[in-house]
């Protein structure tokens, strides 16, 4: 289904442009026509666009050879909705002067809104050609081919767009849907070629996962793991949802299973330690934990369950060194509130009553300014796949 929004920022953004362009072609321009292009400039910013195209009129009589001229009346004319002149103008402005930056773009964003997206391509394709740095033509061209119902072929010029402008919504928006639609045609066809597969489960189950739905996910991935038994991955996606639904015991025995496949899978290693502690297994969770944060430095969480372990056996002093570690990878986030609040405890059992108060209250201020961000639900959906759920401070016993 072919998707639509608004055109407005993108023209007056170009107009201002092209305003800001000096060159007047062969004769300097006159009084007149400088108020009209004030006159042009003011209307189109206050949206009085007949106004705009009145004034932008008055400057292509007076300057019948300037490209520009013709470039701002056709923007001018699209946006009070006279599209067969704007392409008329902006055509003009091409003909003009066929290395002009802008009309392309404004040809082909005209052409995708008359539905004739064959032609607006080609508008945009040359735009790009004229200005690789065009951002918003690499993202229109993507825009027509989704149109177009050719999503792996609107990837490139859509990932080219978010290269030269990361922060662009527009752009994140349409990208992650090219991705999207790519994804659900591979799947499609897997389904299709042998609806009963192992990854047709181990997809399902990862697609309930990301929706939250537990239970679901937990059947899927269990009628994976009974399909392939030896395949690696499948017991740590199990182990992940038993975890997340309270069943603690499934979920170290799986995640048992998991490094019994795979030795060398340092994630698995580091959640059944991270879970033996939580489940009050600290002599066995400790070693897995350190293992793992030698075989990978960057496992962050990992000091955080490892700093838990070691307070559970009164290794205070360096269960605050883990703290520090977990806190010290970003100060800032949901770990950062959980490890303060267990750095404070440290402190208090090494008789430290400065620092854990200080502890304390940086837990209560991250606290105060997550809740007021309200962010839980995001963080969650995209958390890593080395990212263990948050522990609820408060409910970590002393």
């Amino acid at each position: 289904m072919r998707r639509h929004f608004g055109f407005g920022r993108l023209q007056v953004f170009a107009l201002l442009a092209a305003l800001a362009i000096p060159a007047w072609g062969q004769t300097a321009p006159n009084e007149t026509v400088e108020q009209a292009m004030q006159e042009g400039g003011a209307a189109m910013k206050s949206g009085d666009f007949p106004r705009a195209v009145a004034s932008f009129t008055v400057v292509t009589h007076a300057q019948p050879a300037w490209a520009e001229g013709f470039l701002n009346l056709g923007l001018a004319e699209e946006r009070a909705g006279q599209f067969e002149k704007a392409r008329t103008d902006l055509e003009k402005s091409i003909r003009l002067k066929p290395a002009l930056r802008g009309a392309n773009l404004f040809l082909g964003t005209i052409a995708y809104r008359q539905n004739r997206l064959k032609e607006a391509e080609r508008y945009l394709v040359r735009e790009t050609q004229l200005d690789p740095s065009a951002a918003k033509a690499f993202m229109w061209l993507g825009v027509c081919r989704l149109a177009e119902d050719e999503p792996d072929a609107a990837i490139a010029p859509l990932d080219t767009a978010h290269q030269l402008d990361p922060t662009d919504v527009d752009t994140l928006y349409h990208r992650g849907r090219a991705y999207l639609l790519v994804a659900n045609a591979s799947y499609a066809k897997m389904f299709k070629l042998d609806p009963d597969s192992v990854r047709v489960h181990e997809v399902l189950g990862e697609a309930d996962a990301a929706a939250f739905r537990t239970a679901e996910a937990i059947t899927q991935f269990e009628i994976a793991v009974k399909t392939a038994p030896r395949q690696s991955g499948l017991h740590e996606n199990l182990a992940d949802q038993y975890w997340i639904s309270g069943d603690l015991d499934k979920a170290a025995v799986a995640y048992r299973a998991e490094l019994e496949i795979d030795p060398a899978n340092t994630v698995a290693r580091f959640k059944l330690g991270s879970l033996e502690v939580v489940h009050g297994m600290a002599a066995e969770g400790v070693p897995l934990l350190q293992q793992a944060l030698r075989e990978d430095p960057s496992l962050s969480d990992a000091h955080y369950y490892l700093g838990n372990g070691l307070l559970d056996m009164d290794r205070n002093e360096d269960a605050v060194k883990e703290f520090l570690a977990a806190i010290a990878t970003d100060p800032g986030n949901d770990r950062a509130i959980s490890s303060y609040y267990r750095l404070c405890q440290a402190y208090r059992k090494l008789h430290r009553a400065d620092e854990a108060r200080d502890a304390l209250a940086n837990y209560q201020r991250l606290k105060a300014q997550a809740q007021a961000r309200q962010e839980t639900r995001t963080a969650q959906i995209v958390r890593k796949r080395s990212e263990l759920p948050v522990d609820i401070p408060e409910q970590i016993p002393e």
